[in-house]
């Protein structure tokens, strides 16, 4: 993005804040949050407006950080505001600049110890003192790691992909799932479990993206990248696919 005042949306501000507001709460906003607040209203004023859209979704990721709104809830949002107003998801600068606010303004003591600042889920190191611990139990653990098909690059534009397919790897191996630098995703599972091989084919499939079909977002939702899963033979020792 050039400068703060390069776009700018044709859209009726009342049929914005409706249709994003809508596709919002499609895509999982938390019943227990009122989703309007002051910082959307300054996201509406600067899309069809001002044209100041940058400052405006920083402020969003401070109003959303403090009400501990989920990342993958809050970056849905941010694209479905996008989509809504301009027919494309968030460029990769607002994400990253989003991100950013919302690390700073988060509370300490919010987030558990060992959290991953940037995609809020348990770090490495959390992953290596629990495949100690589970291995010092007499278990068999094995490392899956999750890399989506995309340049490292390209992290903050499919961040919230990134998360969509972390989603759908707790769901699919129901273990907690860790980020790990170079945007890549690993989760323990144990070795001698008879239904880790299903397990491991509901994981090749896409996730489902909240903000696709009939219902979704307006405009071009990016596809989810295709996840490229491997199974350690042993812990830190990736083979297969």
């Amino acid at each position: 993005m050039g400068t703060e005042c390069d776009i700018a949306s044709t859209a009726d501000p009342d049929w914005l804040r409706g249709e994003w507001h809508r596709v919002t709460q499609r895509a999982g906003w938390p019943s227990r949050v009122e989703w309007h607040s002051a910082a959307v209203e300054l996201c509406i004023e600067s899309f069809v407006t001002t044209g100041h859209v940058r400052s405006a979704c920083i402020a969003l990721g401070r109003d959303r950080a403090a009400a501990e709104i989920p990342l993958d809830v809050a970056l849905a949002e941010l694209d479905a505001l996008f989509l809504c107003a301009l027919a494309h998801a968030a460029p990769a600068a607002v994400v990253q600049a989003y991100v950013g606010a919302r690390a700073r303004a988060t509370a300490p003591g919010t987030l558990p110890p060992g959290t991953d600042p940037l995609t809020e889920l348990p770090s490495a190191a959390v992953l290596q003192r629990r495949l100690q611990e589970r291995a010092g139990a007499g278990e068999h653990p094995r490392l899956v790691v999750v890399q989506l098909e995309v340049a490292e690059s390209r992290f903050w534009a499919h961040l919230r992909h990134l998360l969509l397919t972390a989603r759908h790897m707790e769901r699919a191996l129901q273990e907690d799932v860790h980020a790990v630098p170079a945007g890549r995703l690993m989760a323990l599972v144990d070795g001698d479990e008879p239904s880790l091989a299903d397990r491991l084919d509901r994981l090749c499939r896409a996730p489902v993206d909240p903000l696709s079909g009939v219902y979704g977002a307006p405009g071009a939702v990016p596809v989810v990248p295709r996840p490229h899963v491997r199974l350690a033979v042993e812990p830190g020792t990736p083979q297969g696919s």
